[in-house]
């Protein structure tokens, strides 16, 4: 019995393999999923870990040793380090402390040891500490100090003074060898953990630490030291097959710990780690590649199955005489189903194992040239996909054939099949359009989830508009073909007859239009989601291009930038401040005056960039400068019994410098003139304000009066108003200047007078949904107090939830340290090229230069662009099936449909109608079927394109684009006519040299014409 199904199978060959083939491709579809998920979550693991932080990849144990802490150096180095067991994580030491010495006083310097931190450091003069009482500078402290090796200082140890506000003394003085000016390799290394040593947008990043080595830091007198141990990854610590255990390691550890909260004290030790929200993100993004995905694949496979249903079946229909001849011969139903099921099972079978590697390694191709995704590796992941995948295309074949096998002997021995089971193909049609119709509703009326039937809307909605057409399509053709053969237009209507009567004509009909639908689908996803992440990057980046600066203060990168660009044409300074408060929301600050021109903004943002301009920038009074190193003050004091009341001036330099604060001491009773040098504004200062300060117990209240401040403010400006403080009832205009009151409130408290220049409340915009009151972030510890005076659906850079304030009004209401721990430039395409070197002449130093090219590699590597990619390789793979369903089709047809024109070629029927004849069998239904596609493809992206994700997240409120651009939908339009209509015409020229073929012999042979006429007769009557 086997011998007999292998000669079937090389007695048909060109069958056999097409089965197989068949199965090579739904095996390899059903492998190319789970293998492109996996090369997906590699390469999305990638990106998210590469495009973290350090101090996210970091897992750190810290705590305050010695002067009044609770847990000794020594208690601290014998626990900490052993509680830190991530696998695949390095133990990273440090020590730190404030020192006085270096900088200028008041200035500190953080004296630091860390383990192992030569390697890390570029030695720019000298070498790396080797011994105690050495040390290494970084190269600006070197350079702003005029220190190198060879040079010597004298540190030391200080604790915070709170009445004095700042460092103080508190240890034996030590002296230090500067032996080497470093400068860091990488401060975006992971070996720098949670410090914030380098580190843009840190506090401190402006700090460079003095190293020293152990024995060094352990043998300066110093009060106290912040003593930490951080888990840093090494490398392929964070892979992709080794988050998870990862994840376990953290969660246990935490748990252990501080009781599995997200942070806290661990014992006497501080538990941080940020590393599960980046494990979060790297999930979610994978979680999301599991929705998109299988909205292609699984149609996929299911294409296959019936492509191999369609071949099987046709195939079979077209040796009904041969089953028929074998059942005539008596042979029971098990050897007949297996000498008729023989030859697919075999293929399916072969193919199965072939697809396998086959869809695998085309996988890996493709994810190789996209994404890089990784080393070919052909495992046993994908086997019960693959196993579904055969069993499913062996069931089809099985199916295919049971018409076939299950009827009499009379009915196979028909040359044309009597019409039967027209009712079952109907009920699965209706059932189909209901599954359709179905999903539609779980989609649209559930939350637009990409869960269970709801993948399928796509590929359910082409079955569905596919069937109700071929329904519409095949009566068509008979109307058409009759009508034709009325008018004598015998090519056209023995085309558009055999088309109508054809048995596999409805079938392959369907198949185009899905594959041309799913081709169409994928198109638009493609071309949506491409042109929504350029949208996206040119939003999130805010400009065309932003150079993000080393920490500087906030009005000196206001008049770099104003002394660059004095036009405002392509350059304006910006800054983006972390959230503040338990909502921790973050606010944007911009020079607004060249926001229209420079940054990018978009209509759906609400108000244009004038207005909003001009709600961040009201009018203000002109500013008091001095210009001088001498400041005198006429203060009134009326006296305290108890406690003591200071006064301090607070003032900004004009040329953008640290704010400068000075304090005329304790007030003595009654009217005095109080005077104080102020050498940094010999060149022009702004006078920001004063602030008392009633140091006492309890909460009493006190004043004094502020008549004259020398010849730049007069008492008659002082009453005049304006003046504002923090609080109600904390300024008062009188006649003799102006009341300030202050309030005690334990050991200290301040009360502000604001000059009328400074805007306080400091207007602000809010975008999105914010809570009803919320804190603002300002430049110092302070958070200053807001005014909104305006609501926006969405800004540049922080998308749909912030505040967006003006930066010179924020510079200028902040009463203490300006400093921009993360300063921008944005820039407009004009921008000149040398626009860094520009900056540098104005002492800014660019840290990093981001692109709109940039923010938009970084989304095309992201989940959803990589998942939605494979929608347009599972077309391409559908377009393909689709082919080899219509040269199936042929193959099989071809033999039948030469005997028929052969013998109508007898009787005289023209070689030109013959041609036409089969150019009329198979391009119609090419032609119907594209249409057909099309119009399926624009009705499953309106009901299901706009649940397609896009992005990871919906941080930014965008009106993206809801449908594809003309170009990208007509290629691969063109792509399918061109391909399929080719394929028709091909087969048609086939079929027309076949039919061609020996016809003068026919005619020679009288019986066997006669025998051909008969047919032909038979077949027209019946």
């Amino acid at each position: 019995m086997i011998a007999l199904v292998l000669a079937m199978l090389a007695a048909r060959k060109a069958q056999a393999v097409a089965v197989l083939l068949l199965s090579l491709f739904a095996t390899g579809a059903a492998v190319a999923g789970p293998a492109y998920l996996r090369a997906v979550d590699r390469s999305v693991a990638e990106t998210e870990v590469g495009a973290s932080d350090r101090a996210e990849q970091t897992v750190s144990l810290s705590a305050f040793v010695g002067e009044g802490e609770a847990v000794s150096s020594d208690v601290f180095d014998s626990t900490v380090p052993r509680a830190l067991d991530v696998e695949g994580f390095a133990p990273v030491y440090s020590t730190t402390y404030v020192v006085l010495g270096i900088e200028p006083d008041p200035g500190v310097s953080w004296l630091t040891f860390r383990t192992d931190v030569c390697p890390h450091l570029r030695m720019v003069a000298g070498r790396c500490v080797m011994a105690t009482g050495e040390t290494v500078i970084g190269e600006a402290t070197a350079r702003r100090l005029g220190l190198g090796p060879g040079s010597t200082v004298t540190v030391q140890g200080a604790r915070y003074d709170e009445q004095a506000r700042r460092f103080v003394p508190a240890g034996v003085p030590a002296r230090l060898a500067v032996v080497g000016v470093y400068q860091p390799l990488d401060i975006t290394d992971v070996y720098w953990g949670r410090t914030a040593y380098f580190a843009s947008g840190r506090p401190d990043s402006d700090r460079e630490p003095v190293f020293v080595n152990r024995q060094t830091a352990d043998s300066i007198d110093h009060p106290q030291d912040l003593r930490s141990v951080e888990a840093v990854p090494m490398p392929g610590a964070l892979d992709a097959d080794r988050l998870a255990e990862v994840r376990a390691d953290v969660a246990e550890m935490r748990a252990d710990l501080v009781g599995g909260t997200s942070a806290g004290s661990a014992f006497f030790a501080q538990f941080d780690s940020d590393l599960e929200g980046l494990l979060d993100r790297v999930d979610r993004a994978q979680t999301l590649a599991r929705r998109v995905v299988p909205v292609a694949a699984v149609p996929l496979v299911g294409l296959c199955w019936f492509v191999i249903f369609l071949a099987v079946a046709y195939g079979t229909a077209g040796r009904r005489h041969e089953l028929g001849l074998v059942a005539l011969r008596g042979v029971r139903r098990p050897v007949r189903w297996w000498l008729g099921a023989g030859e697919s099972t075999l293929a399916v079978l072969a193919g199965a194992p072939i697809g396998y590697v086959a869809g695998t390694l085309a996988v890996w191709l493709v994810a190789q040239s996209r994404f890089g995704g990784g080393e070919l590796a052909i495992t046993g992941d994908a086997l019960p996909y693959a196993a579904l995948a055969a069993g499913g295309a062996l069931l089809a074949a099985l199916v295919a054939q049971r018409q076939q096998l299950a009827r009499p002997v009379a009915e196979l021995l028909r040359r044309v099949p009597a019409r039967t089971g027209a009712w079952r193909s109907t009920a699965i049609e209706a059932i189909v359009v209901a599954l359709a119709v179905v999903a539609v509703f779980q989609l649209r009326g559930f939350e637009g989830e990409l869960v269970g039937l709801s993948l399928l809307v796509p590929s359910l909605v082409a079955v569905a508009i596919a069937l109700v057409a071929a329904r519409l399509l095949m009566p068509l053709a008979g109307r058409l073909g009759a009508r034709a053969l009325r008018r004598g237009r015998l090519g056209v209507a023995l085309g558009a007859l055999h088309v109508a009567r054809r048995p596999g004509s409805h079938r392959l009909f369907v198949l185009l239009a899905v594959a041309a639908s799913l081709l169409g689908f994928a198109a638009m996803a493609v071309d949506v989601a491409a042109r929504s992440r350029a949208e996206r990057a040119v939003v999130e980046t805010g400009a065309d291009r932003v150079l993000t600066l080393m920490p500087v203060d906030a009005g000196r990168l206001l008049a770099a930038v104003r002394e660059i660009d004095p036009e405002g044409r392509y350059a304006m300074a910006a800054t983006e401040l972390p959230g503040a408060g338990p909502a921790g929301i973050p606010m944007l600050a911009v020079d607004t005056t060249r926001l229209e021109r420079v940054g990018v903004w978009r209509p759906e943002f609400g108000a244009s960039p004038g207005e909003v301009s001009g709600l961040l920038r009201p009018v203000t009074p002109e500013p008091y400068v001095l210009r001088g190193t001498r400041l005198d003050v006429t203060l009134d004091n009326p006296g305290q019994s108890e406690g003591q009341l200071r006064v301090a001036v607070s003032l900004r330099p004009l040329d953008g410098s640290t704010a400068i604060r000075r304090t005329f001491g304790v007030l003595d009773a009654g009217e005095r003139t109080y005077s104080t040098l102020i050498d940094e504004c010999a060149a022009g200062c702004r006078l920001l304000g004063f602030d008392a300060i009633y140091a006492r117990s309890g909460s009493e209240t006190t004043s004094v009066v502020i008549r004259e401040v020398g010849s730049l403010v007069s008492t008659a400006d002082l009453a005049a108003g304006g003046w504002k403080g923090l609080a109600p009832g904390d300024v008062e205009p009188v006649p003799r200047g102006l009341t300030v009151t202050a309030v005690a409130t334990g050991a200290r408290q301040e009360t502000w007078a604001l000059a009328p220049d400074v805007p306080s409340p400091l207007p602000v915009v809010a975008v999105g949904d914010l809570p009803e009151r919320f804190t603002v972030p300002g430049l110092d510890a302070d958070q200053p107090p807001y005014e909104v005076v305006g609501q926006l659906t969405g800004m540049p850079r922080l998308g749909s939830r912030g505040v967006l304030t003006d930066l010179d009004y924020l510079e200028r209401q902040t009463l203490s340290g300006t400093s921009l721990p993360e300063p921008q430039v944005w820039l407009h395409p004009d921008a000149p090229a040398d626009i860094a070197d520009r900056l540098a002449e104005e002492g800014l130093v660019v840290e990093a230069d981001g692109t709109v090219d940039e923010a938009r590699a970084l989304l095309d590597r992201q989940a959803p662009a990589l998942a939605i990619w494979f929608h347009l390789m599972a077309a391409g793979f559908a377009v393909l099936l689709g082919l080899g369903g219509l040269a199936l089709m042929a193959a099989v047809d071809r033999r039948r449909s030469t005997e028929d024109m052969r013998a109508l070629r007898v009787q005289g029927l023209p070689g030109r109608a013959v041609g036409r004849a089969a150019l009329w069998s198979y391009l119609p239904v090419v032609v119907a079927a594209l249409v057909t596609g099309a119009v399926a493809a624009v009705v499953a992206w309106w009901l299901a394109g706009s649940y397609l994700p896009v992005f990871v997240d919906d941080s930014l409120v965008l009106a993206l684009p809801r449908w594809p651009s003309p170009a990208a939908a007509a290629l691969p339009a063109g792509l399918a006519v061109v391909g399929f209509a080719t394929a028709a015409v091909a087969v048609a020229v086939a079929l027309r040299r076949s039919a061609g073929v020996a016809a003068a012999p026919a005619r020679s042979g009288g019986v066997a014409a006669a025998q051909r006429r008969s047919a032909v007769a038979s077949r027209v009557r019946d």
